[in-house]
Formats: structure tokens, C-alpha cells, sequence
């Protein structure tokens, strides 16, 4: 019978699959920033070493920054699946489940990030998800996982697109919003073809902790900083919001000294590169730390446009890149590739930055921009005076310059951040009367989720359906966003027939410090079955939005909610 069960719950996912043949939309609309495992401790991890890690993350404003991804790599499973072949845990490095360990990092306001294989077994030989890929994506979703890299090793003469695509149709089936990072390594050349599967993808091997070096391990090698930097030539058209170039995790913290790891910082930030720290966050210098939260060199990596940086011109070891950013600025990267400190002279009024991909075009000699250095955090003139510096060996000098004649009021509407609507208690995407797409339930920390009758009335509003679903018990929500002002819009209705009159749900929230205490839905929305929305508006500074919620009397409920931008 238990077979039996198997081979009818496989048959309906792959029949699901047909209807769900795409990645889930809206996630990593910027490049997605967090903490790996892998670099610092490899296979050495267990519960304790995460929990600490996201203690230490959520105090020592690397949270706050925006790296809200603590993902767990390789040698987190057990040898063997257990005998319904599912995915288990290492019982002795995580005694407490991965589930719990989810919810432990939602309660901290990080999302889970876990590691497996599109082969037959992981990297470091434990058990990977060929085969397996609608079972393991529903256990995934069933942990609240909202993060899988899934790497390469172990495949065999299997096609690298298909087999990615079997687990993002395993993911979409499995139907909870999971950023999907493909490390395929870039060997079949996943820019080409994984826009539609994945989030991210890598683009070459694995880095390795030094400035500029190859390591060779016989079969495969490991790059540098700068070896990695050149393979990514070419690639800048094929990356943007939702679809990135992975060029592998960070080695700052890691041994590299300070200016090469400030280069190193600096250059992933003008790739609109994933930034995923691989330090001990548990004792990390404050240099490292300085580094790893600088606002102004996040803000560049994390621009709106989502637009990679490009390289303008090279000599004598010193590499000059922009890279086009919202509201008319641009950022600018100088880059000592030698050792030895070398002077540096840019002659604006002879210089035309003309970027034919972004169709985007920088004319010194008509406009002129203020300069910041993002690293002393300083005003440094305009590009009306010819700019001269000195630039150590292994270093970068990173400037913002922007468009003084440019107003913000007057920014293209191409260039807006999206509106991000989510519904409470669904697990496909949902589209309302108007017809905007709303994104299904995630970024919730605990609770459960309801549907009512799909013709149940509900008054005050012209999206009935959007207040048929959705979740209580949550205690809170968080999703990473672009800095920004935003109007976050929730939606709430009661429509439990049991709370049929005032006082009976009453609860509190919190809205990016915003209180709001002693919500009774029935009271505020005019009785049962009656829509009611809060409009809050926000400031979002540190690369994410959190609300919580908080039980007065009976849990907390919510339908949607809708973040839009405000210029």
C-alpha cells in the first residue's frame, strides 16, 4: 500500500508540475544577500554553529545590513535516506530537526537557506535529490525553507537544464516560494538558458581565499578574486531582477588582508553580485564588519535597476568600471589589480562613459556630478575638476557620482521599484478583479492557513476572492527589500463565523516600528465579512521589511498584504 501511495502522490506532482512549469516570480528582485556555511567551517556545521551564527548576525548589524539569507550548505543530511526515501537530517549535528531550526532563524527575521545536489549524491558524498526532486521539494517547503542552492556533483551524463528544471517544477509544485540559486558551476553556460528556471546561477567554479591565484586540485580548480572577475565578461546582459550572475560566495573575513578584501567587496557589488558572507560572523574584526555593512556599497550592489557594472577601460594593471544606477547616478570603480600603489588621473571633460546595453550615456563635458567615496564616506568635488588619487596596490577606489541636475521627483517610471502584492493562504500565484498578480503566502514565521467558500460574500471591497484565503497564529513577517520609502497596504477581514461580534480577535502589530495596537477587525471593518485595509507608510533602510504580530485575544489574521514604492 505504501508503494501504492508513493507512485499515485509522484504521479499527481509531475501533473501538478505541467501547470507550475516556471520559477516562483517576484523573489530576488535584487540581488540576494545572506551567510553560507561552506567557506569558513565546510563540513564541520551542526544546529548549534547556525543558531549562533544568526545570534551573532541579528546583533552585529549584519541582518540589518540585508543578509537575511543563513543558508546551510553540504554535510547537513544524513548518509541514507530513511526507508520512505525521504531527506533527513544528521541526527547528531541537528538533534532538533531542520524544521525547528527554520523556525528558529524565521523567529531571529532570517530566511532558511539549504543546500542538496542535482546528482545522485552531494558534493561531499551524502545524499542528493536525483530522482527524488518532487519528494524533496515538498519536504523543503514542509522545513520552511526559502532558499536551495542546488549544486552539480554527481550527475553523471545528465542534461544540466533539464535536471534543474525538474526541481524548479518540484519547487513550484511543492508550492512555497523558494529562491532558486543553481550551482552548476557555469559549464554548460546557465545564462543562456536558466533565466526562466532559477534565480541565480553561478557562473564559474569555486572561489578561493586569495586575491589572485588558481588552486589546483588535481581534477578541478578553485579561483581568485580576480580570476573569477575576468570569467565574467560577457555576462552583464543576461542578469537582472529576478535573474542573476552567481560569481560565488564572499572570501572577505576569511584571511585575505584589508584592501583586498575592500577590492574584493567593492567589485561583487558592481557585478550586481549575490553577496553571501562565508566568515565567522561568531568573530569577525570589525574591519571585516565594516566591510560587510558599508550602506553605501550595499546600496550600489542593490540598486533597483539591476544592472551589472561593466568594465569602461584597462591599463598598466588599473581597471576603470561604472556602473549605471536609478535616479541618474552611476558608480565608479578604479581597481588596482598590481601590488604596488599606483597614481591615478581621470580627466572628466575628456571622458564619454557610453553603456549601449543599459542605453544609458554619462557626458562630462554637459553634466556634472558630485562625487562620494563610498569607502572614507566623503564628499570629493565634482567631475569639473580633473579627479587625481593614489591607489594602494590590491585596493579599489569606489565613488557614487551623482547626477546633480537630475531631481528624484523625476525618475523614469521604468526605473520605479515593483509593486509586491502578496495573499495570505495560497500556494499558487493569485490575480484580482483589476488584474494584478499577487505573489503566493510566504515570508510568514508560524501559523497556518485557511480558505473559506469561494463565493463567501465580502463587503467593502471589489477583490472579494483576495479575502477568501488566509493566514493566522503568524507571529511575524519578514521580506527583504530595496531601501526605500514604500506604503505597505494590509488587508484584513474576519470571516470566521465564530467571531460574530466585537472583542472577540483582537491583536497588535508592528510595521517597520510602526504600533499599532488592539486591532479588532470586526469593530474596524464594520462587522463579519467585511473588508478593512491599513495603509502604512514606511522608510525602509536596512535592506528588508518586518512586521510582527502580536495575540491580545485569539491569534492574529491577515489576506494580503501590498508593498508599493513611493518616489
Amino acid at each position: 500500500m505504501k508503494k501504492c501511495t508513493v507512485i499515485l502522490l509522484a504521479a499527481a506532482a509531475f501533473a501538478a508540475a505541467s501547470l507550475h512549469a516556471q520559477k516562483f516570480p517576484g523573489l530576488a528582485l535584487t540581488p540576494p544577500m545572506g551567510w553560507n556555511s561552506w567557506n569558513k567551517f565546510a563540513g564541520n556545521i551542526h544546529e548549534d554553529l547556525i543558531r549562533q551564527t544568526a545570534d551573532a548576525m541579528a546583533t552585529n548589524g549584519m541582518r540589518d545590513a540585508g543578509y537575511v539569507y543563513v543558508v546551510v550548505d553540504d554535510c547537513w543530511e544524513a548518509m541514507a535516506r530513511d526507508k520512505q526515501g525521504n531527506i533527513v537530517a544528521d541526527p547528531k549535528k541537528f538533534p532538533s530537526g531542520m524544521k525547528a531550526l527554520g523556525d528558529y532563524l524565521h523567529a531571529k527575521g532570517f530566511q532558511f537557506g539549504i543546500h542538496n545536489c542535482a546528482g545522485t549524491k552531494t558534493c561531499a558524498g551524502f545524499p542528493g535529490g536525483r530522482g527524488h526532486e518532487f519528494q524533496d521539494a515538498l519536504t523543503y517547503a514542509s522545513w520552511g525553507v526559502d532558499f536551495l542552492k542546488y549544486d552539480w556533483c554527481e550527475h553523471g551524463t545528465a542534461n544540466s537544464e533539464e535536471t534543474y528544471k525538474t526541481m524548479r517544477d518540484g519547487l513550484a509544485t511543492a508550492g512555497r516560494p523558494i529562491v532558486f540559486s543553481l550551482c552548476e558551476w557555469g559549464d554548460t553556460k546557465p545564462w543562456l538558458w536558466a533565466s526562466n528556471v532559477g534565480h541565480l546561477w553561478r557562473t564559474t567554479g569555486d572561489i578561493y581565499n586569495c586575491f589572485d591565484c588558481v588552486f589546483d586540485h588535481g581534477t578541478w580548480k578553485s579561483w581568485g578574486v580576480l580570476e573569477i572577475l575576468d570569467m565574467q565578461n560577457g555576462l552583464r546582459e543576461y542578469a537582472g531582477p529576478g535573474h542573476w550572475n552567481d560569481p560565488d560566495m564572499l572570501e572577505v573575513g576569511n584571511g585575505m588582508v584589508v584592501n583586498e578584501e575592500r577590492a574584493h567587496f567593492s567589485m561583487w557589488c558592481m557585478l550586481a553580485a549575490p553577496l553571501i558572507a562565508g566568515n565567522d560572523m561568531k568573530t569577525m574584526s570589525v574591519e571585516t564588519r565594516e566591510i560587510l555593512t558599508n550602506p553605501e556599497a550595499i546600496a550600489v550592489d542593490q540598486d533597483k535597476l539591476g544592472i551589472q557594472g561593466f568594465k569602461h577601460s584597462a591599463k598598466d594593471g588599473m581597471e576603470i568600471w561604472f556602473k549605471p544606477l536609478a535616479g541618474g547616478d552611476w558608480a565608479m570603480c578604479v581597481l588596482n589589480r598590481s601590488t604596488n600603489a599606483q597614481g591615478f588621473t581621470f580627466d572628466w571633460k575628456n571622458e564619454k562613459v557610453n553603456d549601449t546595453f543599459a542605453k544609458r550615456a554619462a557626458n562630462f563635458s554637459t553634466t556634472t556630478y558630485s562625487l562620494r567615496n563610498l569607502w572614507t564616506k566623503k564628499e570629493t568635488g565634482t567631475t569639473k575638476e580633473t579627479l587625481v588619487t593614489e591607489i594602494p596596490g590590491h585596493d579599489a577606489l569606489m565613488l557614487r557620482l551623482k547626477n546633480s541636475s537630475a531631481s528624484s521627483a523625476a525618475a523614469a517610471p521604468a526605473e520605479a521599484r515593483p509593486i509586491i502584492r502578496i495573499k495570505a493562504g495560497v500556494t499558487t500565484p493569485f490575480t484580482d478583479a483589476d488584474g494584478n498578480v499577487w505573489q503566493a503566502d510566504h515570508g510568514f514565521a508560524d501559523g497556518q492557513t485557511e480558505q473559506r467558500d469561494e463565493n463567501l460574500p465580502v463587503a467593502n471591497t471589489k477583490n472579494p476572492a483576495l479575502y477568501r484565503t488566509e493566514r493566522y497564529g503568524m507571529t511575524a513577517f519578514s521580506l527583504p527589500l530595496a531601501n526605500g520609502k514604500y506604503t505597505v497596504k494590509l488587508h484584513f477581514a474576519e470571516t470566521y463565523e465564530a467571531m460574530n461580534a466585537p472583542g472577540l480577535r483582537v491583536f497588535s502589530f508592528n510595521v517597520a516600528g510602526h504600533e499599532f495596537k488592539d486591532l479588532d477587525v470586526f469593530a474596524k471593518s464594520g462587522g463579519l465579512q467585511h473588508a478593512y485595509v491599513e495603509s502604512v507608510p514606511v522608510n525602509i533602510t536596512g535592506g528588508k521589511l518586518d512586521i510582527t504580530f502580536t495575540a491580545n485575544i485569539e491569534n492574529p489574521e491577515i489576506n494580503g498584504i501590498e508593498i508599493i514604492p513611493q518616489l
